[in-house]
């Protein structure tokens, strides 16, 4: 109903044309107390831009239109969290904050991976226009690993089916690997083949991505996923 414009150095209040005398007064009588100026945490420009950049590119890939896949996701995100229902606008009252807004991008990539969905977005425009994956544009690195490693997904490119990769390599056979020597990287064979050869540290700098470490709990959810790994985990001794 309400927006604030600057020109030059004066403030406007632009409010809808349909307001009434009454209204108009009323909201004059408030503006005459004072205006008092408040910081408050919302999501930022950025983050609704690339929410929006999601919604759009996600959509188009699963057949849904941007708005309806913002409204699907948001309701999901929202139940599975116990949260009230929020705008991805930094204009509305109940826009989302800065920590939900970049917890909620972080679960849309985890919930594509978990659907099979190898996630591209087109970010700018014309000449500009970039392409980049959920790999890029993920706040938490860490956690789009390890979606990538519940899902068997390669890290980097997206493909299934990938394999573990030992960061820094195991140094014993498999047969004594407990997961907890190592970190883990999941890597498609092309990948999997480029890490071993042209060394870690070359390969984490160029992908921006490191192993991630894994708890007891972890390695008993991903012996299900990789049965011919952890062969030396026991679960009696870590209860």
């Amino acid at each position: 109903m309400y927006r604030l414009v600057f020109e030059n150095d004066r403030a406007i209040l632009e409010v809808n044309e349909n307001m009434s005398v009454a209204e108009l007064k009323k909201l004059h009588s408030k503006l005459s107390k004072g205006i008092e100026i408040k910081k408050v945490d919302t999501i930022s420009d950025e983050q609704m831009k690339m929410l929006w950049c999601i919604f759009k590119d996600l959509g188009e890939l699963i057949g849904y239109t941007k708005e309806e896949l913002r409204e699907e996701l948001e309701n999901k995100y929202c139940s599975e969290k116990k949260i009230e229902y929020f705008s991805i606008s930094p204009n509305k009252r109940n826009c989302a904050s800065k920590d939900i807004a970049t917890d909620f991008i972080a679960w849309i990539i985890d919930w594509s991976i978990h659907q099979g969905y190898n996630l591209i977005l087109h970010i700018g425009k014309g000449p500009n226009k970039k392409l980049k994956s959920a790999r890029d544009i993920c706040p938490d690195i860490s956690r789009y690993i390890v979606a990538c490693l519940r899902n068997k997904v390669c890290a980097v490119c997206g493909r299934i089916k990938a394999d573990l990769h030992h960061t820094p390599a195991l140094g014993v056979p498999y047969e004594q690997d407990t997961g907890l020597l190592t970190g883990f990287i999941p890597l498609c064979r092309e990948h999997h083949s480029l890490a071993h050869s042209i060394g870690l540290t070359e390969f984490e700098n160029r992908y921006h991505l490191q192993g991630v470490w894994l708890n007891p709990t972890m390695i008993m959810e991903l012996k299900k996923v990789y049965p011919g790994h952890f062969k030396a985990f026991k679960k009696e001794n870590y209860e």
